[in-house]
């Protein structure tokens, strides 16, 4: 999968306006309002001068208008994007030949075929007596079960990173007994399986569950292939491409194989997991989409399931912004002082524009980069699509952020991630921890057989509310850019490396475990000053005002 050229922002461009203008193709809809908008968006991109440093804005601009437009607009806007970047992206099939990427996967039969690996698991498991366990946030190496779990999922609720839909959904599952049964006669293909947010190490848990994996080769996924002999029980099994298989350079060959995997009568559950740095995470993306469309074309029970991000332009419903300037008129005066002092660029409150019906939230981060953002939007499109237009069961609730190896690998932002604790209820989550989270919702979601008949007055943006754990962005009174900064310096003074916030841990049971966990915190936090809501400006932040 490669760009049509090297300038990979006019591309994005050209898609980004060619989802706009479709807006007004269908002449049956109400055009007026939406016209001028439409038009102030493409001279916002014709005056472009440099996508990297304005596309934050721009890409606003353009949520706003595919959120106040009519279902039937937004859908048009969302296949549009999605066709031109199949379209635009190419395919390369040899040396010397290169087609458009839709073209490469009409016809996934004619490539050669992939050599499949069966993996059996090894533990003597009764299958009526499994619970999910949920990767405890104080200690990565343990894991709660049962009631334990649950309470740890009240305390994440209580502390404001989870919506109540996701609670239920979590605590569902990890109570149940029913699992292996939900897995039943479905098939999870994971597209990057050894994804560190993925489900992959929980499903693999689970007694009588069949998992397909795609991944490239290496250390990882020979780690899961270990993991599976070590821990799953005699009845799951991990199916995968011999040595791996490439999602960029072999994406008909894979939607072939998984094809071949399946039958007409199995559910698949079908997960684009991979992820990359920079340009290539679009191209990937679009490879990921087009196995998916190959598939759900051939298999019609299917469900598709992906986590959405909290780091781009949100689309919330009026709740959140309610509960984000609540938390902004209880602001101590040190960060109203801040955000003051440095021109609104520090600190700037999220205040989201509502229409009664949705608030707009820009969460983009742009150390991310508009790519990053292309490919996550590519994303919703199609659950949007498939959801309203193909008549598929979709889940894509909203995913924390997380402490992945691929964002600690920059310093910068691993210490950013620990600051942003001070901003009650900002969490940054552990991976693994995550990753059980967010498979116990799924487990929940997955259950409803009957696919729900959606609401076509509906915007389709409220598809990504149910089930959210968006980890305290939803209702954090600041944008992510105008604490980042900040984040930053109490990252470097005040916070340590994997802090957690005592409020979002479950409270322990007995007196020995609180000991225990007073002990701990105490040491963690010595030499540390606490500085919450309504407590003075931590020194740190002090000291780099006087700069400035």
């Amino acid at each position: 999968m490669e760009w049509p050229t090297d300038r990979t922002s006019g591309t994005a461009m050209a898609v980004w306006r060619h989802a706009a203008e479709a807006a007004l193709v269908d002449i049956t809809q109400d055009r007026e309002k939406i016209t001028p908008a439409i038009e102030n968006f493409k001279q916002s991109l014709a005056a472009c001068e440099n996508f990297r440093t304005e596309y934050r804005n721009i890409i606003e601009e353009f949520v706003t208008i595919m959120a106040s437009a009519s279902n039937e607009q937004a859908l048009d806007m969302a296949q549009a994007g999605i066709d031109a970047l199949h379209s635009l992206m190419i395919y390369r099939l040899d040396s010397h030949t290169a087609v458009p990427a839709k073209d490469a996967f009409v016809v996934t039969s004619s490539y050669e075929k992939l050599r499949t690996v069966h993996i059996q698991g090894t533990q003597e498991i009764d299958s009526s007596d499994f619970q999910l366990p949920l990767v405890n946030p104080a200690n990565i190496k343990e894991e709660l079960y049962g009631h334990g779990a649950c309470a740890q999922v009240d305390a994440w609720q209580q502390y404001g990173v989870l919506e109540t839909s996701a609670s239920v959904y979590a605590k569902t599952a990890l109570v149940s007994r029913s699992l292996p049964s939900v897995a039943h006669r479905k098939k999870f293909c994971l597209l990057g399986c050894t994804s560190e947010l993925g489900p992959a190490r929980s499903l693999l848990l689970i007694p009588g569950a069949e998992v397909l994996g795609v991944c490239r080769g290496g250390e990882k996924y020979t780690s899961l292939l270990q993991y599976v002999e070590a821990r799953s029980p005699v009845t799951t099994r991990l199916t995968v491409p011999e040595n791996g298989a490439d999602i960029l350079t072999q994406g008909p060959e894979i939607a072939q194989w998984i094809l071949d995997q399946t039958k007409s009568e199995d559910t698949l559950v079908l997960m684009p997991l991979a992820y990359a740095d920079g340009e290539m995470n679009v191209r990937l993306c679009v490879a990921m989409d087009l196995i998916m469309q190959r598939i759900t074309r051939q298999r019609r029970k299917a469900i598709v399931y992906q986590y959405s991000t909290p780091t781009q332009v949100l689309v919330l419903p009026p709740m959140a912004a309610s509960a984000a300037q609540n938390r902004l008129g209880k602001r101590p005066t040190w960060e109203k002082f801040t955000s003051s002092l440095s021109l609104g660029n520090w600190l700037q409150p999220s205040l989201p524009e509502s229409n009664n019906d949705y608030c707009i939230l820009n969460g983009i981060a742009t150390a991310q980069g508009p790519n990053y953002i292309l490919a996550k939007t590519l994303q919703m499109w199609r659950c949007m699509i498939a959801y309203y237009r193909d008549d598929l069961c979709v889940s894509a609730p909203f995913a924390p952020i997380c402490r992945t190896r691929s964002v600690v690998a920059y310093k910068s932002i691993a210490i950013v991630l620990e600051g942003m604790h001070h901003f009650e209820p900002m969490l940054a989550f552990d991976a693994s921890v995550a990753s059980s989270l967010m498979c116990a919702i799924m487990m929940s979601q997955i259950q409803v057989v009957n696919r729900p008949v959606p609401d076509m007055d509906e915007n389709p943006f409220t598809l990504f509310w149910d089930g959210s754990a968006h980890g305290g962005v939803w209702t954090c009174p600041y944008t992510l850019e105008s604490i980042s900064t900040v984040n930053w310096m109490l990252g470097r003074t005040m916070y340590p490396k994997g802090y957690i916030p005592e409020a979002a841990l479950a409270k322990e049971k007995t007196p020995e475990e609180k000991t225990k966990r007073t002990m701990a915190a105490i040491k963690a936090l010595e030499e540390m000053e606490q500085s919450q809501f309504g407590k003075p400006m931590p020194e740190c932040v002090r000291e780099r005002l006087e700069f400035m």
